[in-house]
């Protein structure tokens, strides 16, 4: 008895200690790993909205902007996150592309408005036919960043999406 018992505790110690070696291995980015994680924009600092659909050579697209609220400055960097959920509110899994490289960083201010464009194809080259895709019921979009720890909902238009959507890092809108 005391030998199965020994031997139990060898086992559950040994699965603790390949478990351990697992995860060490895998670097996940902490907010403490990035200068100025937190001065990144939280939901209560900006106004993410989607701009109209803009329809142009075979593909549509729009651009999520996050507008700074009065009195607030932020910093975000990159693109950011779409997922499309269908009317269940469950991810639509429609794929999206990512710029790669090291992606600028901003301050997002209420003069310094970002924005990132997203465009996916609607018709298809070889036939001038429709693409069939998902009509998702709304857009969750996760804010670019070190971390990226906070995501929004905003509704969709209602427009069908075929994939793979398209985004492109933030850049600055212009100023009127």
């Amino acid at each position: 008895m005391f030998r199965t018992k020994h031997t139990k505790t060898a086992a559950i110690a040994g699965s603790a200690l390949l478990a351990g070696i697992a995860l060490a291995g895998t670097a996940q980015a902490m907010p403490h790993d990035h200068p100025d994680y937190d001065e990144y924009c939280t939901p209560e600092q900006v106004d993410v909205t989607v701009g109209p659909l803009d329809h142009a050579m075979m593909h549509e697209g729009a651009d999520v902007r996050f507008t700074a609220k009065p009195g607030e400055s932020c910093l975000l960097g990159g693109a950011p996150g779409l997922n499309f959920l269908d009317v269940q509110g469950d991810s639509a899994q429609i794929p999206t592309r990512y710029p790669e490289g090291t992606p600028e960083v901003h301050r997002v201010d209420e003069a310094h408005p970002v924005s990132a464009a997203f465009s996916y194809q609607v018709t298809d080259p070889n036939t001038g036919n429709s693409i069939p895709g998902s009509v998702p019921g709304a857009l969750e979009i996760s804010f670019p960043g070190p971390v990226s720890p906070y995501s929004v909902t905003v509704p969709w238009n209602g427009a069908s999406v075929p994939g793979p959507v398209t985004v492109t890092d933030l850049a600055p809108l212009p100023q009127p």
